[in-house]
């Protein structure tokens, strides 16, 4: 019993790594199930483990939002959650940038 319990164990380890190997601070989705998970190494040393509510903003193509828990461990954060909907416009786009202070139609007009 224990040999088969430490087999799963280990399974699932070795599956974990090769999950997120090189994922480290990028967004990863599956867009038919609509869910998205984030594993970061960014995070400051403080409360041993802590949980939260969080949200998603991509700020490159395809632009997805969504909303889902944050789990934090030391300095280690794992995000997962919904997908919601993609930005559909190139204004829409444009503000998922927030930090550009440039409107959309300034924009276009860099382009002539």
């Amino acid at each position: 019993m224990f040999l088969l319990v430490a087999l799963v164990v280990l399974g699932l380890a070795v599956g974990a790594y090769f999950l997120f190997r090189d994922t480290m601070n990028r967004i990863q989705y599956v867009e038919k199930l609509r869910l998205y998970w984030i594993t970061r190494d960014i995070g400051q040393d403080g409360e041993p483990f802590f949980t939260s509510r969080a949200f998603m903003r991509q700020t490159s193509a395809p632009y997805w939002r969504g909303k889902g828990i944050q789990f934090r461990f030391r300095r280690w954060t794992f995000q997962v959650g919904k997908l919601h909907s993609k930005a559909s416009s190139l204004e829409e786009q444009l503000s998922n940038l927030g930090w550009l202070d440039a409107k959309p139609k300034e924009i276009r007009q860099w382009r002539r």
